[in-house]
Parts: C-alpha cells; sequence; structure tokens
C-alpha cells in the first residue's frame, strides 16, 4: 500500500487529538480548583473521566496514578493497532520504556523489604501488575525471599540477562545505581535497533528524535556522575548511553580513555549542538560543601532541563510540520500524550499538598 495507505487514517486521527490537546483549557481550570476533590471533578466530561470513579471510589491519588498508568498503557496498545509491520514494532519498543519503569518499581519494592529491611508491602498495590510488553510476574518478583526467585520472575523477559549479572552481595554493597543504569542501555539499544529496522524516510525522522533524547540524557548523566561522583572518564564510558552524537563525539575524541584535558573537550562538543546550556554547566560547582553550593547546582541544573525539555519539545514540534506520511506524526503524538499525562499528574500532586495557583504554575513552567 505504501506510507500513504499507512499513515493516512492513523495520522489524520492522531493530529486531530493533538488538535483538541492544545485547545482545551482543562490544566488551567484545574489549577484554578480550591482543592483536589474539585480539581479530579473538573475531568468527568474529558477522556480521563474513569480517574474520578477511582478518586470517588479510593479517595487514594495513588490509586488514580496507577489508573493513569494503565491508561497509558492502553493507549499505545491501541496507536499500536493502528500500525504494520516495523511501525508497529517501533511503538511497542517505545511502550517498553513504561514497562522498564514498572520494573524498576517494582524492584526497588523488593530490594527495599528485603536488603533495607523496610517495610514496605503496602506499596505492592500501587504497582501495575498485568502484562505490558513481556511476561513478568510482578506478584512473584516484589514478594521474592530470594534473588533466584527474583531471576525467575523475569526469566522469560530480555531483563533477565541484566538482573542476571548481580546477586545480593553486589546489590547490597554497591545499590541499584548500576543495575537501573543497564536497564537504561537495555532499552535505548532496543529502540536503536527499532529505528534501524523502519524504513528510511520513517528512520531519518525517528533517528532525529531519539538522538536529540540520548544527548540530553548523557548530558545530564556526565554534569551528574562526571562532576558530583567524580567518575573518571573510563568509568563515566559505562554509565553514559552509548548512541547519539554526543557520546560518538565523546568516544571519536579519546575522552574515555583519561584524555587529559576531558572536561576541555567536552566542553567543546557540547557548545557545536547545545551551546545555550554552556553559562550553566560552568556555573557548576564540583564539590557541594555547602548550603550556597547545593542551591546554586539545583538552579543551573534546573535550567539545563528546562532547555534539553524546551528542545525536545522543539524536535517534535518540527516533525508535525513535515512529511505528513511518516512514523513523525505517531511519536509526535505519544510524546504529546506522555506530556499531557505529566502535566496531569503535577497538578494532582500539587492539588494534594495545597499549593497555590502561582507555584503550580511556576513548576510546570
Amino acid at each position: 500500500m505504501g506510507k500513504v495507505g499507512d499513515y493516512a487514517f492513523i495520522n489524520a486521527k492522531l493530529r486531530a487529538r493533538l488538535g483538541s490537546m492544545r485547545e482545551s483549557h482543562l490544566f488551567d481550570e484545574m489549577i484554578k480548583a480550591p482543592s483536589l476533590s474539585e480539581a479530579v471533578s473538573l475531568l468527568k466530561d474529558t477522556r480521563y473521566s474513569h480517574l474520578v470513579e477511582v478518586y470517588e471510589e479510593t479517595g487514594d491519588l495513588e490509586q488514580v496514578e496507577l489508573a493513569i498508568l494503565e491508561e497509558e498503557i492502553a493507549t499505545y496498545r491501541e496507536i499500536g493497532s493502528f500500525l504494520k509491520g516495523e511501525g508497529k514494532s517501533m511503538v511497542f519498543t517505545l511502550l517498553e520504556k513504561v514497562e522498564s519503569d514498572n520494573l524498576r518499581n517494582a524492584f526497588r519494592l523488593w530490594y527495599s523489604s528485603q536488603i533495607r529491611k523496610h517495610s514496605m508491602s503496602y506499596r505492592s498495590a500501587y504497582i501495575y501488575k498485568g502484562k505490558i510488553v513481556n511476561d513478568i510476574d510482578y506478584e512473584k518478583l516484589i514478594n521474592s525471599r530470594t534473588y533466584e526467585d527474583v531471576l525467575s520472575s523475569i526469566n522469560r523477559t530480555p531483563y533477565y540477562q541484566v538482573f542476571r549479572k548481580y546477586d545480593i552481595e553486589s546489590l547490597t554493597s554497591g545499590g541499584l545505581f548500576y543495575i537501573e543504569i543497564d536497564l537504561d542501555h537495555l532499552y535505548f539499544s532496543h529502540l536503536f535497533e527499532a529505528t534501524e529496522n523502519l524504513s528510511s524516510e520513517d528512520k531519518e525522522v525517528a533517528y532525529k528524535l531519539y538522538e536529540v533524547d540520548v544527548d540530553l540524557k548523557n548530558i545530564l548523566l556526565y554534569i551528574r556522575y562526571a562532576f558530583y561522583h567524580h567518575l573518571p572518564p573510563s568509568s563515566l564510558k559505562n554509565v553514559l548511553i552509548p548512541y547519539g552524537y554526543i557520546y560518538k563525539r565523546m568516544e571519536k575524541s579519546d575522552i574515555f580513555s583519561n584524555f587529559p584535558n576531558a572536561e576541555e573537550k567536552v566542553h567543546e562538543i557540547v557548545s557545536l549542538r547545545y551551546g545555550e546550556i554552556l553559562t550553566d554547566i560552568d556555573g557548576i560547582r564540583k564539590a557541594d560543601d555547602d548550603l550556597t553550593g547545593e542551591e546554586e547546582n539545583a538552579e543551573h541544573i534546573l535550567s539545563i532541563e528546562n532547555y534539553l525539555a524546551k528542545t525536545r519539545k522543539k524536535e517534535y514540534s518540527k516533525i508535525l510540520r513535515g512529511d505528513p506520511f511518516t512514523i513523525g506524526v505517531t511519536l509526535s503524538y505519544l510524546y504529546s500524550y506522555k506530556d499531557e499525562e505529566r502535566i496531569l499528574r503535577a497538578i494532582l500532586s500539587a492539588k494534594f499538598y495545597k499549593w497555590d495557583d502561582e507555584r503550580i504554575r511556576e513548576a510546570l513552567t
């Protein structure tokens, strides 16, 4: 049928949804609502109407957030059902990120209970336990007595190869840092494999989007672990995601071999594409040795994160102005959908903590 036949229906449908998102005044009205219950009630005549029922039945905001996650999973599946072949596979690869995050949350519960000896069993009610992409036995994982039982709960999934590299001793001494980094690496490897399998037009669109995503993540990882944790360049290589412009340039410049002027070289690499954040990078103190240092660093990092978020949003918007018969509209819609959910969660949480309107708007921007 060709790319026009493949994308004409789904893209028209998703553009209409994107239009309704932009025209909606729902979130502004929710911010103005005097209480959490009144903010939730504003969802009655929207696609989030089922959240009103959940809140009225439970009065539990975390159950509402679980219902939002269920809706997100259903949306990915719905979008995937409209596509064929590699386009469909791409959507389900993106759904793996949702699954990976859900797995982390379940594993953190097990870790808190079995290794840190904290009573966290009540938190199990807030973990999604259905199948997302792979067959994970979440109940077995959370209630596992041994690490071997944890491995058994994921033994039919790609995650098994990540978890089998660890044991109780390494997790007790090293925490969750490296296993969670490995989960990030696994997801991005699947994402870029799926991108490579797309048609040439779709691959070009997807790669532009996800190269920016991985660059932004690597910049933040570099700041956090090179500055705060003082990882040497050789160790930093195992932390950064091995894709995208930033990583490739760092590798080509031999920075990971204890390059003597690594920081200067990274500064130069970042400046070529993301020059607007250099002032904030330069302003970050290499050690938080006092409260002033912590506050200054937090401000610089927030500024960097805001810039990176705007850059990502700009790339997705640019795709919508391009060829209407590529996977780009689908990817832009999924990004916008997740961003809308992020805002919804943030407003509900802020209302729970009784933030005033101005503080909520400031946090959202």
